[in-house]
């Protein structure tokens, strides 16, 4: 995939300027470790793409993601970032993270968080996986999947 990083890069673009957005301009395309792709965009209006709890950067991620098989033979998992939306909401995710577990450890319960994303809660398990004495689980169905921090002490 590095090989062919320029291509993508240039596929990124032509895909943002065929949809007809022209205040979108692509700052970075990288390879994470997992081989997947980081793409860093800017727009001026950032909330109309972003969406409501950042649903449209899904919606453009599986696009793109279907666009670059489409055209390049290859299919990464892209995480795309709108004006540093992605990167500000995971810190406070990862903030979050552990306030839950020192709520956790703190009163010696269980700690429910409210119910979130997939990609929201997998940045909670991540980060309190360092933590040998807290455990995470996702529990509820669909839109009220949430993640149980639990004290293991």
């Amino acid at each position: 995939m590095i090989e062919n990083l320029d291509k993508i890069k240039e596929t990124i673009r032509d895909f943002f300027a065929k949809t007809g957005i022209s205040n979108i301009e692509v700052k970075s395309v990288e390879i994470a470790d997992d081989e997947s792709l980081h793409v860093g965009i800017f727009a001026d209006n950032a909330s109309l793409y972003i969406g409501e709890r950042g649903k449209n950067i899904g919606v453009f991620e599986v696009v793109l993601r279907l666009v670059l098989q489409k055209q390049l033979g290859e299919s990464p998992f892209i995480h795309l970032d709108i004006n540093n939306y992605r990167g500000v909401k995971e810190a406070a995710l990862r903030e979050l993270a552990k306030k839950a577990a020192h709520r956790a450890r703190f009163y010696k319960k269980d700690v429910a968080l409210e119910a979130m994303s997939s990609y929201d809660r997998r940045i909670i398990h991540t980060e309190l996986a360092a933590h040998p004495d807290i455990k995470t689980e996702s529990t509820g169905m669909g839109e009220k999947r949430r993640v149980i921090v639990k004290y293991m002490g």
